[in-house]
Parts: C-alpha cells; structure tokens; sequence
C-alpha cells in the first residue's frame, strides 16, 4: 500500500486535479459533489390557437378524392355522411325504391323532398369560405421557476499520458419546476356566423316537422329515418352530435363548456367547465421529478504541446475533445397509460431522450511565474439523432379542452429532433497559495439552434418549435469561479490519501429563451493507480 501511495504521488507530484484535462497513464481520477440550480424564467404574450376546437366549426384536414370537405364531426357538411354497411345508420328498407338508392343523408334527404314534396333542409355544404381555418386565438403569461439540487458523479482514467477516458452523470435527488399562468383570455372563433345561423334553424324546422301532423302520416321506416338523423346530429348523444355549438355559440370557451365531448375526463362531473379550471387541470402549479440524468461519455486526446502535469514549465497544449450522451434520464410518460392519466401533467421532465454526440477542441497556455497562472479556451458542437417520444399533453398547444381530443389531433407519440449546440469557454487559473490555494474563473456561451417536432399536426409541431414569447433556440451566456483545496501533491498534503476540495458558483448573465439561473455547487476529488 505504501509503495502504491509513493508511486502514485510520484506521477501526480504537479497534477492540479480536475481543472486540468487529462491525467497520467493508469491513473483515476473521482469526483464527487452536491449541487444546487435555480432560476427563473417569464414568458410574456405566448400566442396560442384552439384550432382542435376551432376544427369542430370546420374541419379543413379531412376531405374526399374530389377535394369535398366531408368530416362527420364538423359543422360544414353533416350531409356528407354515407349511408353504407360501414356506417351506424341502419336503412336497409326507406319505404320505397327512390329512397333506398339515396347514399348519403344528403341524398336521402334531397330525394325524400322531391318525392313527398316537402322542403326540409338536406345538410348540405355551407356558405364559408373554405379557404380559412376556423380560428380562437387568445394570449397568455407564464412565469416558470426551476430548481435541481442532487450528486455528481464522474470517473476519469488515463489510458495513456495523451488520451484520458471519462463516464459522468448527475442523480436528481428533487427537479421541480414551478409554472403560474397569468393574463390569460381566449376570442371567439371566427367567421362561424353562417354555421350557427343554418343549424339553429335547421334543428328547429326538423323538430317542428317530427312533431307535425304531415310527419305522423308517412310511412312507419321513413319516420324512423328522420328521427335517427335528427338524434345523430341534434341529440346530445348522437355518435355525430353538434348539439355543442347551441351553447357554445361562437365563443365555446368564455360561454363555459357544457358539452361531455369538450369535457377532460378528469371533470367530467363538473356541469360546466370555465377558462380557469382548464388551467388549473393542465398547468399544476408545482411538476416534480428525480432520478439519474442522462449518462455522458468522453475522450480527451492531446494533439500537439505538452500537458501542464507534465511540466512545471510554462507551454501550451491543444486538445480534441470527443463526448457521447446517452440517454438515461425521465421524459414524458405516455398519457394514455392509466398509472399516468394526469401525473403526467405534474411530471417535470429531466431529459432530451435522443442520442448526442459532439466534438470539440480544448487550447490551454501555463505561464511559469509567482502565481503558476494558467488559461484555457475550449469549444464542441453537438449533434443528437431524433427519438420517439410520448406526447406532452396541454390545453395552449393541444389547440382543445379534451386531452383525448388532442392526442387524436396529434397523436400518442412524436419525432423530435433537437436543435444544433455550439457552446464555448474561456477560462482561466491562478495560484493564489502555491500549491495549496487555486481560483478558477470561467465565461460560458452556449448557442442551441432551434428544435423540430414531426406529429400528426403541422400546428402543433410549429407551436412547439417557436410561437409569440417562446422559441426552442436559445442563446445564455454565464460567468463563474471556483476555489480549490489542493491536497494531492506530495510535498503539501495532510494525510494519507491524495484528495482535492472545490466549490464554485456560476450565474447567467445573459440568457434569451431560457432560464435565468444561478448554481452553487462542491465536491471533492481523489486518485488511484490503476497497476
């Protein structure tokens, strides 16, 4: 033990720790620490669209091969619904040959006028203007506060005097993000006049003639089949109901929402839902997680010079830098799953979920002088692959009130490919104890280009990636110091085993698009020989 001790020191005798890049051959280095983030970050004026509500007025995704707009569960054209053995109308007998050729509602009902001479309404297509969604816009603030404190951990080995391996992570042992909607207020749809107008009249002149005396004298199978078009769209029940809108008019969120197809599962009891309570069921005000962070590998390569643990020289040295992040931490729990119907909501997510890579250079210049004084810059871009990940269902970006609703619009799952990341580092150390007493000063700048989703919805991967007040680039620029304890010489130390204590803080000094944060954190560092 002694003489692997003596050895040790031997090779180590002008190692400065961790703040140094490489470490001799067989040699490893740990270290251990706590830290603590916090910040802050206020998003003013987000725009956002229920266009899932909105397509409930109109539907401009579903048509037919000829370009007809024909969704069952719009207000545009309910008479497109085809009378077929794929459909719940039952028709088999219409009470005479005409009829029985009809095969749409709007068909039946044409030919059903025209026969008994009547001039009922036939559902057809509307008076809009097809070439406009149907839009309810609204704004809002949001203030999110986030806080992480847990370990770090990370295993460094010098497979030889010019390349050093490292493994590293970080165990959450809390990540709370607290988020406060404020200034919220959503407009009415727009341009749904005509809509409204036709189905008030049409529910109330089919009702009238289902209760007249010329109702009463058709035939028994005929009647049958008026009263199931009624009941399929003007019953609250109806598989294709638009009873909705006769409450909700043309503002269905400030008229509060009485309808069950509009309802969260959650509320279903409530008799009506306001703006309020849907904030307050999808936005709660603390989310909360823990666990193991994503898991990064590394390679640190010497290029060319001569690294400053070799020599109490002055020199200089230039680096590759080679890192693998691997993806281990928490994201997003599938909302469909019953253990997560709504904890997904309180969920604060951890990770990315994708596989990153990066690559980058590290120049480093020791001055031999009274201080021992040594700068650094160092520079990566990193890369990641898309992944697969479980949709984060919300009201703003959902675009509906029912959380099923919108996973239909979007989907259960989503590509997401995160941006391009630049980030750089000028830094710098001075002895201010010979051999016992370092401070580290450092500058950090990093540049994450925007994110991309892939979904069912091209307005949700859009809203996702930027919108008013919110963008998925960011820029932040940081200033930080540490303070070292260097106990890992052999002239200097105290005690038995060579160790290092550090403490350092970093706060933002410029951040656009993120969180305006400051992190405080410690630890300790250690060697041992690896033969």
């Amino acid at each position: 033990m002694i003489k692997f001790i003596l050895a040790l020191f031997a090779i180590i005798q002008t190692l400065f720790s961790q703040i140094l890049p490489t470490i001799p051959k067989n040699v490893f280095r740990f270290s251990t620490g706590y830290t603590q983030t916090s910040g802050e970050w206020n998003l003013i004026n987000q725009n956002f669209n229920l266009n899932g509500i909105g397509s409930m007025y109109f539907n401009d995704k579903i048509y037919d091969e000829n370009g007809v707009y024909n969704s069952n569960y719009d207000l545009y054209y309910l008479g497109s619904t085809r009378l077929d053995s794929n459909n719940t109308f039952n028709l088999n007998y219409m009470g005479n040959d005409i009829l029985d050729t009809a095969s749409t509602v709007e068909e039946w009902l044409i030919k059903f006028n025209n026969y008994y001479g009547f001039n009922l309404p036939t559902l057809s297509e509307q008076n809009i203007d097809t070439d406009n969604k149907i839009l309810i816009e609204g704004s809002f603030d949001e203030k999110r506060k986030r806080s992480f404190f847990g370990k770090t951990f990370k295993i460094e080995y010098g497979m030889s005097d010019e390349i050093t391996l490292s493994i590293s992570t970080s165990i959450f042992d809390k990540f709370t993000i607290n988020q406060n909607i404020s200034n919220y207020n959503v407009g009415k749809a727009n341009n749904v006049e005509n809509l409204i107008s036709y189905h008030i009249e049409t529910k109330s002149i089919l009702k009238n003639f289902i209760e007249s005396n010329a109702f009463s004298d058709l035939h028994r199978d005929v009647k049958n089949t008026l009263n199931m078009i009624y009941d399929y769209y003007y019953k609250k029940d109806g598989p294709f109901s638009v009873n909705w809108v006769f409450h909700s008019l043309d503002d269905p969120i400030n008229n509060l929402i009485l309808d069950d197809k509009m309802k969260p599962l959650e509320l279903m009891d409530d008799d009506t839902i306001s703006f309020q309570e849907l904030v307050q069921y999808y936005y709660p005000r603390n989310k909360i997680s823990s666990g193991v962070d994503d898991i990064s590998l590394g390679a640190t390569v010497l290029l060319n010079g001569n690294p400053a643990w070799r020599s109490g020289e002055k020199g200089s040295a230039i680096y590759g830098k080679f890192k693998l992040s691997i993806p281990y931490a928490s994201t997003i729990a599938s909302f469909k799953s019953n253990d997560f119907r709504i904890k997904q909501f309180k969920q604060a997510t951890i990770g990315y979920g994708a596989l990153g890579w990066g690559v980058g250079f590290l120049a480093e210049k020791k001055n031999k002088s009274r201080d021992n004084s040594r700068i650094f810059f160092s520079s990566m871009i990193q890369l990641h692959s898309d992944a697969i990940l479980n949709t984060p269902v919300q009201f703003f970006s959902g675009g509906h009130s029912n959380p099923d609703s919108a996973l239909s619009y979007i989907g259960n799952t989503y590509k997401f490919k995160k941006g391009m990341t630049i980030d750089a580092q000028l830094g710098g150390e001075v002895e201010l104890v010979k051999k016992r007493f370092i401070i580290k000063y450092n500058f950090y700048f990093k540049n994450k280009n925007q994110d991309r989703y892939i979904s069912k919805s091209i307005d949700w991967n859009q809203w996702m990636e930027s919108h008013n007040g919110y963008s998925t680039s960011y820029k932040i620029f940081k200033a930080g110091s540490e303070f070292w304890i260097i106990n890992s010489i052999s002239k200097n130390k105290i005690g038995p085993l060579p160790f290092d204590l550090f403490t350092g803080f970093n706060s933002s000094i410029f951040s656009e698009n993120n969180y305006t944060e400051s992190r405080f954190y410690g630890g300790i560092t250690t060697y041992f020989q690896g033969w």
